[in-house]
């Protein structure tokens, strides 16, 4: 815009105000000429009223969940230079991030056998640059992300945990084989088993390759605080006008036994199952009340069983997910449900993880 030397002014002056004797005309706004249109560009016959520049002061929406944070601000991406690697990373880069967040591309130098010190490991740093340029090249209309590279040595676990601590990272991105049938349980030194375990922050596990951002993404709740805040992540990660199913499993495994010992007719489990599902749907209702409000659109979900293979994992089968996000205990290391839904899922397993509250 042409700008002429004037002093400065209220927001709510004229256009016309602002122009000097003998000075250059200010191109319109699209105000004015969106009122210049309304009027028909009439002359000398009825004064058109002139626009006015809101103010910058006022918020545009009232605080609450609909002002809530959008997109990742601080992202950390683990890489071997492996094809899943190559996954992963492509998945980060079409995660929404936010404005002025930091993109940190990892890679650990694994320890040769019987080497110890600066020359007994595989740096991998020119591929590590190679990595962060073409991060550049597909970020190069954001010039607001700072890109960083993080180059270490030792154990990868140890390694990522002290670069998410130190940089704030709020997801650490990696990328983990495709599912093989028969399902395997994944080994205790298994990396993505390691890092869930040991990172203490919220981790993105990418399985099949990223063609489209996540469009209907699963998230598992049981009404904890764990699960809200998995909630909240996902909808950071998946903005509208994407589709969010939430679901609660229903464990109805005690109950059932005790109507098992006591050769209760089939009306009474059906009658069981009927009144936990009704139960769920309400508090279920409860528990998303807020985000509705704010305009999100969120599907419930009610299943009884087994909370992994009957619950989550049949779940995602049935409705085609293509993210699954769960809560994880910031306390307690080791979930199985947690790593029986990362050995089976056939999509992305988002597992939220966040330190807990300082006393």
């Amino acid at each position: 815009m042409w700008m002429t030397p004037c002093a400065a002014r209220p927001s709510t002056e004229r256009w016309s105000d602002r122009l000097p004797p003998g000075g250059c005309k200010v191109p319109p706004s699209p105000l004015n000429a969106y009122s210049q249109g309304e009027s028909g560009g009439r002359e000398g016959g009825m004064e058109m009223r002139p626009s006015q520049l809101s103010r910058t002061a006022v918020p545009l929406l009232p605080p609450g969940l609909a002002r809530g944070q959008r997109g990742v601000s601080r992202l950390v991406v683990g890489t071997d230079f492996s094809l899943r690697s190559e996954f992963a990373l492509a998945r980060a880069l079409r995660l929404p991030l936010a404005h002025g967040s930091v993109f940190c591309v990892l890679h650990v130098a694994p320890v040769l056998d019987g080497q110890e010190g600066p020359g007994g490991t595989l740096s991998g740093g020119r591929c590590l640059r190679k990595a962060v340029s073409a991060v550049c090249r597909r970020l190069r209309n954001r010039v607001d992300i700072d890109v960083r590279e993080e180059l270490g040595r030792g154990d990868p676990v140890e390694v990522a945990s002290a670069v998410a601590r130190m940089s704030g990272a709020e997801l650490v991105v990696l990328g983990r084989p495709h599912v093989t049938y028969p399902v395997r349980a994944l080994a205790e030194d298994s990396t993505v088993r390691r890092m869930v375990r040991q990172l203490g922050v919220s981790v993105l596990v990418v399985v099949p390759h990223p063609v489209r951002p996540y469009g209907r993404p699963l998230v598992a709740v049981d009404f904890s605080r764990e699960s809200r805040r998995a909630l909240e992540l996902t909808l950071r990660l998946c903005p509208a006008p994407a589709l969010v199913d939430v679901l609660h499993v229903v464990d109805t495994a005690a109950q059932e036994a005790e109507l098992r010992r006591a050769h209760a007719p089939a009306e009474r489990w059906l009658l069981l199952r009927q009144e936990r599902e009704h139960q769920a749907r309400v508090a279920l209702g409860r528990f998303l009340a807020p985000y509705r409000e704010a305009g999100r659109e969120l599907e419930v979900r009610v299943r009884c069983g087994e909370p992994a293979e009957e619950g989550i994992l049949a779940e995602a089968l049935e409705r085609g997910s293509d993210l699954l996000a769960l809560a994880m205990s910031a306390v307690e290391a080791r979930t199985p449900l947690t790593e029986q839904v990362l050995a089976r899922a056939g999509c992305d397993v988002l597992v939220s993880r966040h330190p807990p509250p300082a006393s």
